[in-house]
């Protein structure tokens, strides 16, 4: 299920020796998860590499188990939900996370953040960079708190587009949830209008109020919000 790296040997303090901390790294690009695990045991860290394609049920069960200082979690990995859906697992059996992605978007990095990791860091930074923010995770230290300040900022703006957007959904009314949903299906007004036993001037008239409601002035947008917003009828019809 997973390939442990080399451990390397314990390191020694001012009071003497102590034990090495642990890193799991949780990436599904092998080229840069081996040559991060390899400068990370070279910064005299303990690393185990895990293989996400075991699925996140093994990988958080196997994480629980080996009680990492820090975990390195890749965003992009190939499992429902992608890293995302790993980090609050993981934060509230009390371990450290730092996301390491090659993703961009913001909104994306926010959600991460906003899950509880301790940072944000991107592929694209020097190698050494990663390593010393990986490092100082792993000893309990706060860092990047301008950049966590700055993606808090954007998740709430996140969250309320998001909220503003529901509750213009929860102003239409039943017939006109109806009419969203089948426009987001691809039906015709014509082919509606038929459907409901209607005139196409009443469902044409109810496309109107709910573009209104909507803010939207197409029904090309109408349907590109509500798939943006993951809207669903709440009584659909059968």
């Amino acid at each position: 299920m997973f390939a442990p790296n080399i451990a390397c040997g314990p390191l020694f303090g001012g009071g003497g020796m102590m034990e090495a901390r642990r890193i799991i790294v949780i990436d599904d690009h092998p080229l840069l998860a081996v040559a991060l695990c390899q400068q990370l045991e070279r910064s005299g860290l303990e690393v185990i590499q895990l293989d996400p394609i075991a699925g996140a049920e093994q990988v958080l069960a196997t994480v629980s188990n080996e009680a990492p200082d820090c975990v390195v979690v890749d965003l992009g990995m190939p499992i429902p939900g992608g890293g995302l859906s790993l980090i609050q697992p993981m934060v509230e059996r009390g371990h450290r996370v730092a996301v390491l992605t090659g993703e961009t978007g913001v909104q994306l990095l926010a959600e991460a953040s906003g899950a509880g990791a301790e940072a944000v860091i991107s592929k694209s930074e020097p190698m050494a960079d990663i390593v010393e923010t990986i490092v100082q995770v792993a000893g309990g230290q706060s860092v990047r708190t301008s950049q966590r300040t700055e993606l808090a900022v954007e998740r709430q703006r996140f969250l309320a587009e998001r909220h503003e957007r529901e509750a213009a959904f929860a102003e239409l009314s039943p017939r006109e949830e109806q009419v969203l949903a089948g426009l987001i299906e691809g039906r015709a007004p014509a082919v509606l209008a038929e459907e409901n036993y209607v005139s196409v001037a009443t469902v044409r008239s109810q496309i109107k109020s709910l573009l209104s409601k909507l803010g939207v002035t197409s029904q090309l947008q109408a349907v590109a919000m509500a798939n943006r917003s993951q809207w669903s009828a709440r009584n659909p019809k059968k």
